[in-house]
C-alpha cells in the first residue's frame, strides 16, 4: 500500500480499512477506479456489519448496471441506480436529496409491482391511472406509534414530484437504449392540478405587534424576534438566515449575500430594504458593545429557529399561527404590494422559475394592482373616473 500504511491500517476483512483517526472505511474498485465509503464508526464489529451491507449494495449496483446496459432493466433497477446518483450528487442540499428519495419511495409504495414494471410500459395512460389512484388512496403511511389512521390520499404536490422522478428514471432508460424515447416528456397534462395556497398574512402593524410580544419576555425572546424580523425583512429561508454572517452584509452596496441552502441557483444577492438596514444596524451596535472586535465571521442571529416563541406570541395576541415560511411570504407580499415586479421578487427569493410560482400564488395582488393602474389610463378629462 506504499504511503497508505501511514494513513490506513489493513484489517482481516479484505476491503475494510481503519483510518489513523480510528474510523473505519470500505474500499471498493470498479472499472479501474477506487473509492472509499465512510462507515461512520470506530467500533470494529459495527464496521464489519456496515461493510457487509455496503458490499452487497455495490454488488447489486454492478448487476443493475449490467442489466441496464443489456437493455433488460426494470423500473426497480432504474430506481436503484437513481438512488446512487442522488447520494453522489454535488451542488444540492441534503434536504433536496431527501425530497428526491421520498419521491422514489412514494412511487414504489403506490405503484403496484413498480420494481418489476418494464420501462416501455410506463406510458402516459399508465401514469394517469396510477396518479388518480395515488391521489385517492395515498401511500398508506402512518407514523410509528400514531393513533391516527393513515392519510386517505396524497397531495397533488407529492404526486407531481413523483411524476418528475418518473421522467428522470425513463431518461436513464433512454440513455442506455432500453427505450427509444421518453414517453413522458412534454406531457404537461400528466400532472395533477396543484393550486398554491394564497397566503393569508396579518397586516404589517399586526406583524410588528407579534415581534414586540416576542421581545417582551427578554432574553431568548429578543433573539427570536430578531430572527423573525430577519426572515420578514429579507425573504431568506430559515436555514439561509441562520447561516448569515456579518461578512454577508454589504452595507456599502446595500445588499446581503445569501449562500442558498436549497440549490446552487438559490445563491443570490438581496437588496436591503430600510427595515432590514435598521435591524442589522441595531443588532451590530448591540454586539459591538459586548465585543468591540466583532469578527466578520460571526453569525448575525443568535438562534436558528423561533417557532415556539412565534407560536406563543400568536396565541397571546389571538392571531392565526404563523411559521418561518409565512414570514418569507410576508416579505414577498410587501415587495409585490410596494410595486416590485414579480420576476424581480422571485430572484430575491431565490426561485429558479423566473416567477412562475409567485405569479400563481399572488394572482390576487396582480389583479388588484392591474385595476388600480387601469384607472390611470384616461383618453380625456370627460372619461376620467372619480
Amino acid at each position: 500500500m506504499g504511503n497508505e500504511s501511514k494513513t490506513w491500517e489493513r484489517t482481516k476483512t479484505p476491503g475494510l480499512l481503519r483510518h489513523r483517526t480510528g474510523r473505519y472505511y470500505a474500499r471498493f474498485s470498479a472499472s479501474g477506479k477506487t473509492w472509499f465509503e465512510a462507515l461512520k464508526t470506530d467500533v470494529a464489529e459495527v464496521a464489519k456489519l456496515r461493510f457487509s451491507e455496503a458490499k452487497l449494495r455495490v454488488v447489486k449496483t454492478r448487476k443493475t448496471k449490467r442489466k441496464i446496459s443489456d437493455g433488460i432493466a426494470k423500473m426497480g433497477d432504474l430506481a436503484l441506480l437513481m438512488r446512487q446518483r442522488i447520494d453522489q450528487r454535488t451542488g444540492v442540499s441534503e434536504k433536496t436529496k431527501e425530497l428526491n428519495r421520498q419521491a422514489l419511495s412514494f412511487l414504489e409504495k403506490t405503484w403496484t409491482g413498480f420494481a418489476s414494471v418494464l420501462p416501455k410500459n410506463v406510458t402516459p395512460t399508465a401514469v394517469i391511472e396510477w396518479r388518480e389512484n395515488a391521489i385517492k388512496t395515498g401511500s398508506g403511511f402512518r407514523p410509528p406509534g400514531s393513533k391516527k389512521t393513515a392519510a386517505k390520499g396524497a397531495s397533488a404536490s407529492t404526486v407531481n414530484k413523483a411524476i418528475d422522478m418518473l421522467r428522470h428514471l425513463l431518461e436513464i432508460a433512454v440513455d442506455t437504449s432500453a427505450i427509444p424515447g421518453n414517453p413522458l416528456l412534454g406531457r404537461r397534462k400528466l400532472k395533477a392540478p396543484n393550486k398554491p395556497k394564497k397566503p393569508h398574512l396579518p397586516e404589517a402593524r399586526t406583524l410588528e405587534a407579534i415581534f414586540k410580544e416576542m421581545e417582551s419576555i427578554g432574553g431568548r425572546g429578543i433573539s427570536t424576534a430578531e430572527f423573525c424580523r430577519g426572515l420578514a425583512y429579507t425573504g431568506c429561508r430559515k436555514a439561509e438566515a441562520a447561516s448569515l454572517t456579518w461578512n454577508d452584509i454589504d452595507q456599502s452596496r446595500g445588499v446581503i449575500r445569501v449562500a442558498g441552502t436549497k440549490t446552487d441557483s438559490a445563491k443570490r444577492e438581496v437588496p436591503l430594504i430600510p427595515a432590514a438596514i435598521t435591524l442589522f444596524n441595531r443588532i451590530r451596535v448591540k454586539r459591538l458593545t459586548q465585543n468591540p472586535e466583532l469578527p466578520l465571521s460571526d453569525k448575525v442571529f443568535k438562534v436558528s429557529e423561533a417557532q415556539k416563541s412565534l407560536d406563543r406570541a400568536c396565541q397571546k395576541l389571538r392571531v392565526g399561527r404563523l411559521t418561518h415560511h409565512d414570514l418569507r411570504d410576508a416579505f414577498a407580499t410587501l415587495c409585490i404590494e410596494s410595486g416590485v415586479d414579480i420576476p424581480t421578487v422571485a430572484a430575491w427569493l431565490g426561485h429558479a422559475d423566473g416567477g412562475a410560482l409567485l405569479m400563481r400564488t399572488y394572482a390576487h395582488h396582480r389583479r388588484a394592482h392591474s385595476l388600480k393602474q387601469a384607472r390611470k389610463v384616461i383618453l380625456s378629462k370627460s372619461t376620467a373616473v372619480h
